[in-house]
C-alpha cells in the first residue's frame, strides 16, 4: 500500500505543472470546429493475420480493431462525428466496410463516447458483446445474438481467444485479451488507480493501450489520464509497448488535441522507454507477432519488469 500511496502522490507532485498548450475558450473552440470538415485520414488495409500473429488499427478515440487469426475483437467502436455538441476533428480510422469481420464487440463503458448506437448499428449481429453491467438494456434493441454483462475479474473464450474484465478507477471495464498471438490490454477510459499493479503481476501484457486525453483541468485526472499517468500505467502494467489511444479525435477538455501524444512521446524519451511507445494514427494498422514481439518496421526489444 505504501509503493501505490507514494506512487499517487508523486503523480499529484509532477502535475501540478503540466507543460501542454492549452485552449483559452473550450466553448468558443467547439464552436469553430462546428463549421468545419473532420481532417481526412488514411485508412491502411489490415493485413492477413497468421497464426502467433496480432493485428491492430487505431480508429481514433477509443475504437481499437485487434484481429487474431481467428477472431476480430472491436472496442468502444465510435464512427460518429458528434460526441454530445463536440464535433470530430479527425475522421474516424475505420469505416463500416473495415468492421464487417469483428466477431466480438467490447465496451468499456456506458457512457455515448463508447456505446455509440448509431456505430452498433452497422456492425455485425452475429457478434458477441461484451459490456459492464447495466449496458444491457440499452443493448437490447439492436438484434445481436449474444450479450454479456461481465463483472470484474470474469472472463469468456471465444474462438480460442480469452477476455478477461478488469476494473477501471471510476467503474467500466478494461479487457485482458489472450489469444495465439500477443496478449494485450486495452483501457477505454479510466483515471490512473493500484489496478494496474495488480493486473501487471497476474498478466504481464505483451500491448498496453491506455488513454491519454481529456486530462485538463486536473480534476478531470479522476477519469481520464494524462499521459504521465498512463506511463506510470504501463510500468506497473509491466507491458513491453504501449499503444495510447482515446486522444486526437474530439476536445473533450482544455489540452489541445495534438499535445497528448506530444507529451508522451516527450516523457517517454526522459524516461527512457521511447522505443516502447507506439503512437499510430487513425486509419493505421500495425501487426505484431508473438516471437521478440515484432512489428512489421522493427523489432520491440523484451521489456523485463521493473
Amino acid at each position: 500500500m505504501a509503493d501505490v500511496t507514494s506512487r499517487a502522490l508523486e503523480l499529484a507532485r509532477l502535475h501540478r505543472r503540466v507543460p501542454v498548450r492549452r485552449y483559452g475558450s473550450l466553448v468558443g473552440h467547439w464552436v469553430t470546429r462546428w463549421f468545419r470538415a473532420p481532417r481526412k485520414v488514411v485508412r491502411e488495409p489490415a493485413p492477413r493475420v497468421g497464426a502467433g500473429e496480432l493485428a491492430i488499427t487505431f480508429g481514433g478515440h477509443a475504437t481499437v480493431i485487434v484481429r487474431y487469426a481467428g477472431l476480430a475483437v472491436a472496442l468502444d467502436p465510435m464512427l460518429g462525428r458528434w460526441l454530445g455538441g463536440v464535433h470530430r476533428a479527425v475522421e474516424p480510422g475505420v469505416g463500416p466496410a473495415d468492421v464487417t469481420d469483428v466477431g466480438l464487440i467490447l465496451l468499456s463503458h456506458r457512457r455515448g463516447g463508447h456505446l455509440h448506437l448509431p456505430t452498433l448499428r452497422h456492425l455485425p449481429r452475429t457478434a458477441t458483446v461484451v459490456a459492464p453491467a447495466g449496458a444491457a438494456a440499452a443493448l437490447a434493441g439492436l438484434g445481436y445474438a449474444r450479450v454479456v454483462e461481465l463483472a470484474p475479474g470474469a472472463d469468456l473464450e471465444l474462438r480460442g481467444v480469452k477476455v478477461t474484465a478488469a476494473a477501471t478507477a471510476r467503474g467500466g471495464l478494461s479487457y485482458v485479451l489472450q489469444g495465439d498471438g500477443p496478449s494485450v490490454y486495452v483501457c477505454g477510459d479510466g483515471g490512473y488507480f493500484s489496478g494496474f499493479a495488480d493486473l501487471g503481476e497476474r498478466f504481464a501484457p505483451d500491448i498496453a493501450m491506455l488513454p491519454i486525453g481529456g486530462f485538463l483541468p486536473a480534476s478531470f485526472r479522476a477519469r481520464h489520464m494524462s499521459p504521465l499517468d498512463a506511463l506510470y500505467a504501463f510500468e506497473d502494467l509491466r507491458a513491453r509497448v504501449m499503444i495510447p489511444i482515446h486522444h486526437g479525435a474530439f476536445a473533450l477538455s482544455y489540452e489541445r488535441l495534438e499535445e497528448p501524444a506530444r507529451w508522451l512521446l516527450e516523457l517517454a524519451t526522459r524516461r527512457g522507454v521511447r522505443d516502447h511507445v507506439h503512437v499510430m494514427t487513425p486509419g493505421q494498422t500495425e501487426r505484431f507477432v508473438q516471437h521478440g514481439l515484432e512489428h512489421r518496421t522493427g523489432r520491440w526489444a523484451r521489456r523485463d519488469p521493473a
